[in-house]
Parts: C-alpha cells; sequence; structure tokens
C-alpha cells in the first residue's frame, strides 16, 4: 500500500508541475545571406505512468510546441580567375588576297676568300670537304673543275648545300645543311665554283 500512496503523491506533484517556455534568441544570419533550411523537431511526448487505479484523476501535461532549429550552411569561396593579358586570336589571311612570293636576297657583295674559309670553318664545311683534297666529300677544286662553264652550277649547289643530295659524287649522301642561311649558301658556292 505504501508503494502505491507514493506513486500517487509523485504523479500529482509531476502534474502541478508546468513546463516553462525557454525564450530563445534567434540565430543571426551571416551577410552573404546563405542557404538556410529548417529542421523539424519531434515533440517530446509525455510520459505514460501504468498504476492502479486510483480515485486521482491525472490530466496530462500540455505539449508544448518545439520551435524550429534553423541550421546555416556555409557557401564554399570561389577564388576569382584573374587574367592579367587579354588574349588576342590570330588574324587569319584573307583567302581571296593573293600573296606575293618573297624573294631571296640577292647577294652581290664580293667575299675576300678569307672571309669565304672562316665562314665554312663557322659552319663546320671541312668535316668532310677540303679545298684541294677528297676526305667525306669531293675537293672543292674538282667541284669547280666539274662544273666550270655551267651557267646553271652557282643555283643547283646552292640548292645542294640547303637540301642535301646524292649520287653526283659517289654513294655518300651529303646530309641538308639547314643552319646556313641562303645569303651564305650563295657565297660558299660562288668561292667554290671560283676555285683555280
Amino acid at each position: 500500500m505504501n508503494r502505491q500512496l507514493l506513486l500517487v503523491m509523485a504523479v500529482l506533484a509531476l502534474s502541478a508541475c508546468q513546463a516553462e517556455e525557454v525564450a530563445v534568441a534567434p540565430i543571426a544570419a551571416p551577410a552573404t545571406a546563405p542557404v538556410t533550411e529548417p529542421v523539424a523537431v519531434k515533440p517530446i511526448e509525455p510520459a505514460v505512468v501504468a498504476a492502479t487505479p486510483s480515485p486521482v484523476a491525472v490530466a496530462p501535461t500540455p505539449a508544448v510546441a518545439p520551435k524550429p532549429v534553423v541550421v546555416v550552411i556555409p557557401q564554399p569561396v570561389v577564388a576569382p580567375v584573374v587574367i592579367s593579358k587579354p588574349v588576342t586570336p590570330p588574324v587569319a589571311a584573307k583567302p581571296d588576297a593573293p600573296t606575293a612570293p618573297v624573294a631571296p636576297k640577292v647577294v652581290t657583295a664580293t667575299v675576300s676568300d678569307a672571309d669565304a674559309i672562316a665562314l665554312a670553318k663557322k659552319r663546320n664545311c671541312f668535316a668532310c670537304h677540303m679545298v684541294d683534297k677528297k676526305i667525306v666529300g669531293p675537293a672543292w677544286k674538282d667541284v669547280a673543275a666539274k662544273y666550270r662553264g655551267d651557267a646553271g652550277a652557282q643555283a643547283r649547289m646552292e640548292a645542294k648545300i640547303g637540301n642535301g643530295g646524292s649520287g653526283a659524287w659517289g654513294s655518300m649522301a651529303m646530309p641538308a645543311q639547314s643552319q646556313v642561311t641562303v645569303e651564305e649558301r650563295v657565297i660558299l658556292a660562288r668561292f667554290i665554283l671560283n676555285l683555280k
């Protein structure tokens, strides 16, 4: 019996207590106006007391409606793209505009034999040729003798220096000498063809 009496007294004491509403200060939104989503909170259900029937009626405590909780999700920070120079697209040539062929410079200045030999050394011609002796390629005096009196020899020799060739002096091919400029080819061919 004592247990039942204590239980009834506890229920009466609990029913006399009223839930207090707690004031919650609102959360201040940041200046960047982030996206907020309300989150629903499940209300707390009153406790059900299982007891033997008693002469005292127990009124259920009123449920307090929960306030929604606001969750602030920060936005990612994206670094700005900085372009230091404007990009200019290439200008396409007009398809109907005729293009003039670029003529090579004509070398008319007289170059001394010493300057021509210095140029031949600079361009490494003497790795395969000598003035008066065959090494890998023919001696330059032999080339001069073979093409003496040939009006097209100058142009063919300039082309052979730049593009290379084979078959004129045996099975050994002459590699292309693209590092030798057009003006230097003219000087070297003229020097070789004027050798006696």
